[in-house]
């Protein structure tokens, strides 16, 4: 497994912290909505949710990482925050879903009294201010998902200068005195063009879709895709921008295809099923196309694209808020903690396991992650209409 984030990791130590007491959030962020948890509004817990959580399983270092452990200075429950930047993909709505019905679960419940969620956009400032706000607001835990690996920095260091103890995930941020939780982004863009270089005989053009740019996630997986096809000097790259969105990567590809309808094979971060939208509306044959876990790609999947399916898994944040708990009660845990990649390919597929037939296209369909205690019904986190 690769060092997770060298420049983050190789300094770090483990940090002794005050955790402080904590009046109820009473400022929503900018952006965002408020959760109590009461329980005229938390979930009954589904059978689903009953899934064992093993530390041992779910807490796997990153290659570099060290272990971590927090003062215990404030008994449960604690006040904590979701801070999102860009919400403009069905990824980033399933994952705050995901996240509102996991803090009613019933060994999270009692340890949260507030969880204020917010988005903030692809603004830097906007998310800064948005932080600010959960700091002010009496936050002991904030769980990240950055817009930019720098620009949130400052911010960070105040909050930890305070106490408040923070779990970035998926987009990684660019300081030391954080816990990060994430999927190995470059080895999935690593594995994607090491697939589809096999499938196409590493020699043709490839259509690289790339997800928002600035982000850790975008960075990492196209530094993956590169070391391979830099391997294979056939390979003739042509690059658009999806930002993981359907909509977007479906235009930008017919944008392509109007004037290259010789690509032999697709590699894309995500909106994987607008990809292929766009070469079947086009009346072209569609390529091997190695891509993210939406429901209807894999789908398309089932119904014969040859795909090699990849996933980042929304439930990235259930594992982030049981990390900030973890913290926030005193136990040790590592620095940055590594969620397995779940994947399939065309023969990987089942029905209802993997891929959900009577599901919409936008569903992502990693929504377990065993070990973990993550573990949602497609009914519990379905995309609302």
């Amino acid at each position: 497994m690769r060092r997770f984030t060298e420049r983050t990791m190789t300094r770090r130590e483990a940090i002794r912290i005050s955790v402080a007491g904590g009046a109820t959030l009473s400022v929503a962020a900018a952006g965002g909505g408020r959760f109590l948890i009461d329980g005229a509004r938390a979930q009954d817990a589904s059978p689903a949710a009953a899934q064992t959580f093993d530390a041992a399983t779910c807490y796997q270092p990153f290659e570099g990482a060290t272990m971590v452990k927090y003062d215990k200075l404030a008994e449960p429950p604690y006040n904590v925050a979701l801070s999102n930047s860009y919400i403009g993909n069905v990824w980033r709505t399933q994952m705050i879903n995901m996240a509102n019905v996991f803090v009613t679960r019933p060994d999270i419940k009692p340890l949260v009294k507030d969880f204020q969620v917010a988005s903030s956009g692809e603004d830097v400032a906007a998310q800064i201010s948005q932080m600010e706000n959960m700091i002010t607001s009496g936050a002991q835990a904030i769980i990240v998902n950055a817009i930019n690996q720098e620009g949130l920095v400052p911010t960070v260091r105040r909050a930890r200068d305070e106490g408040i103890v923070i779990v970035a995930f998926d987009n990684v941020i660019s300081y030391d005195d954080v816990v990060f939780v994430n999927e190995d982004q470059t080895e999935m863009g690593r594995r994607w063009a090491q697939w589809l270089v096999e499938q196409i005989g590493g020699t043709g053009k490839v259509l690289m879709v790339n997800g928002v740019a600035g982000t850790s996630v975008d960075t990492d997986r196209q530094t993956g895709a590169r070391e391979i096809f830099d391997k294979n000097p056939g390979i003739e790259l042509i690059e658009v921008v999806g930002k993981w969105d359907p909509g977007i990567a479906q235009t930008e590809t017919a944008n392509v295809l109007s004037t290259n309808q010789d690509i032999i094979g697709v590699w894309c971060q995500g909106g994987t099923d607008g990809v292929v939208r766009a070469f079947q509306e086009a009346g072209l044959t569609v390529p091997p196309v190695a891509g993210e876990a939406e429901n209807g790609f894999r789908k398309q999947m089932l119904n014969g694209v040859n795909g090699y399916s990849i996933g980042q898994s929304p439930g990235l944040v259930a594992v982030s808020i049981r990390v900030a708990l973890d913290l926030l009660q005193g136990q040790e845990l590592p620095s940055a903690i590594s969620v397995p990649l779940p994947e399939a390919k065309n023969a990987d597929l089942v029905p209802g396991e993997n891929v959900f037939p009577d599901a919409p296209d936008n569903f992502f369909t990693p929504v377990n992650i065993g070990g973990c205690g993550v573990n949602f019904t497609y009914e519990e986190i379905a995309p609302k209409a």
